[in-house]
């Protein structure tokens, strides 16, 4: 490639543009390879290199857009951002390939069949109360107790057919997360699997570990190209645009913990406490036929209360865990983003990059929840019972 350097003839102006090409051709190939060999998401590289690319251009364009534009259809920094936010959910979802992803979308899918199934029940065993206890074999048109009997017992079986596969599945997610190093409990498990922020938990592992993943693929590539500082500053650019996407993710990650988990369970909470004072009223003027069934109800309401507090603290916490990963990964990207800006050398860039690779493995333990243990099995119940009002309000 030094032969490019100096190209004084138009022959040698061809033949280097041609070996910049077939390089650049090369290098990709050999990205998505070894991507290939390391993760899931291969398969989907010619979209990544093409959304990475994209966003690229957006915060080069960024860069020299004014401010702010009453001109119409002139682009500024703020409508550029916009562009720019959509691409990275793209990025983001691309990215959000694993095991992990998989498993606990089977556990989701698993979690709303029993929530179903459960529902229909309830609805059954309603119908029955009001079934004749037989009924004439030609009227095939009405149903029997022994007919709702026998529906209730074969959606009962198709319960527990996915509890086991939940089971199935909860040891299947946790070898996985155990082969990148994260180690859990039974316990912290379930808080993982069944937390409203669940797929946001482990959309953040599994994006954190992939953007690790390619910043060091690219890392290597910007080494073999350094005799080309614009393929290098190119790939050295993607490095830039993959903070951002963390930046990105971890951004609307606080925001769904400030504008929606939040919000609905203080709502629960708020209307279990008027709840637990009308018990007490009740039960202070109870006869004493009523006198045990308010004091259950109380301590279920307690429970409830307890258990609301308990996940308040839960969201809180991992909220702050994900700011302080976001301002740390911001300070990484003004850096990165500077020196994408400033650079004239691939040499450079290198030695940054070899930062950053220094930089995730530091990061690493904070992308991973601090996940709940409880106290008791009605406690862990309870937690899943909230997710559940949260989930389908």
């Amino acid at each position: 490639m030094r032969e490019c350097e100096a190209a004084p003839t138009a022959d040698r102006l061809a033949r280097c543009l041609l070996l910049t090409g077939l390089l650049t051709i090369f290098l990709w190939v050999s990205l998505a390879v070894s991507v290939a060999r390391s993760a899931d998401i291969g398969e989907k590289w010619d979209k990544l290199h093409g959304e990475l690319d994209a966003a690229l251009a957006l915060i080069n364009e960024q860069r020299k857009a004014p401010d702010a534009s009453w001109v119409p259809f002139k682009k500024d920094k703020e409508s550029l951002e916009k562009e720019l936010e959509k691409l990275l959910e793209e990025v983001v979802e691309i990215l959000n390939i694993s095991d992990l992803t998989a498993i606990k979308k089977e556990i989701r899918a698993a979690q709303k069949t029993i929530r179903d199934y459960r529902r229909q029940i309830s609805n059954l065993q309603t119908q029955k109360l009001m079934a004749p206890e037989a009924v004439a074999g030609w009227k095939v048109w009405k149903k029997d107790v022994a007919d709702y009997e026998k529906k209730i017992a074969a959606y009962r079986a198709t319960v527990d057919e996915n509890e086991d596969r939940i089971a199935v599945l909860k040891r299947q997610f946790l070898e996985k997360i155990e082969s990148i190093g994260i180690t859990l409990t039974g316990d912290q498990i379930d808080t993982l699997i069944y937390s409203v922020t669940g797929d946001d938990d482990v959309e953040m592992i599994a994006v954190f570990d992939n953007i690790k993943l390619l910043t060091e693929k690219l890392r290597g590539l910007t080494r073999e190209s350094r005799e080309n500082i614009e393929t290098a500053r190119r790939y050295y650019g993607m490095h830039v645009v993959l903070l951002k996407t963390l930046l990105h993710l971890q951004g609307t990650y606080v925001q769904r913990i400030d504008k929606d988990h939040l919000p609905a369970l203080e709502s629960i909470a708020e209307d279990n406490a008027a709840l637990m004072k009308q018990t007490e009223s009740l039960l202070k003027r109870s006869a004493p036929q009523h006198r045990e069934q308010y004091v259950a109800n109380l301590e279920a309401q307690r429970l409830t209360d307890k258990t609301a507090g308990l996940y308040m603290r839960y969201l809180r916490g991992n909220r702050q865990r994900v700011e302080t990963s976001r301002s740390k990964i911001h300070k990484e990207f003004e850096v990165a983003e500077n020196t994408y800006h400033t650079v004239s050398t691939a040499y450079a860039l290198i030695a940054v990059m070899r930062s950053a690779d220094r930089f995730f493995n530091a990061l690493s333990a904070l992308q991973t929840p601090e996940l709940l243990t409880f106290d008791n099995r009605e406690m862990r119940e309870e937690f899943r019972k909230l997710t559940s009002k949260m989930t389908e309000e």
